[in-house]
């Protein structure tokens, strides 16, 4: 009859240690590797909460400009602010440090950052422009015109239209 050799194949202390050395290299580049990703991770939440703020910024700037119900600023005013007449309100929109901020009374808030100056075009023929200038984009708000002069712009064309003869004695 013949004799089975059962016998299990053992690692040496060299072979052992050889793998440890390996193993541990390969944990030391994974964990390397998952604080470069939560680095990452962080950065890009960061612009992207920087991002919706500024759209937020911008967002509520239009609508300030839209319900206005007057503006002044350019010649009036320096080119870094802007004054804003709502429901009998002040409003200024200036300019620092790069910022827009919109103070009413005692309260301040930024609304857009990275800015590098801010001015009121005025135009005869067409709307008013507010113009923003940023690191990236030139930003352009279109202001409507006050109720009182539209009313008498609309006045002067239905009059225009009509031909009105004078009286001759």
């Amino acid at each position: 009859m013949r004799r089975v050799k059962h016998g299990l194949r053992a690692s040496t202390l060299v072979e052992t240690l050889v793998m440890m050395i390996v193993a541990g290299i390969v944990f030391l580049a994974a964990m390397e590797a998952l604080t470069l990703l939560g680095r990452l991770a962080a950065r890009h939440m960061t612009v992207i909460v920087e991002t919706r703020r500024q759209s937020e910024g911008i967002h509520l700037l239009g609508q300030l400009l839209a319900t206005a119900d007057s503006i002044g600023g350019g010649q009036d005013t320096h080119d870094d602010m802007i004054l804003l007449y709502h429901a009998g309100r002040q409003r200024e929109l200036v300019v620092r440090d790069s910022s827009v901020l919109l103070t009413a009374g005692a309260f301040c808030d930024t609304l857009l950052r990275g800015v590098g100056g801010m001015r009121l075009m005025q135009y005869a023929a067409e709307a008013d422009t507010v113009e923003i200038g940023t690191c990236r984009h030139t930003l352009k708000f279109h202001v409507r015109r006050p109720a009182r002069e539209l009313y008498q712009t609309d006045i002067m064309k239905i009059e225009n239209g009509y031909g009105y003869e004078e009286e001759r004695p």
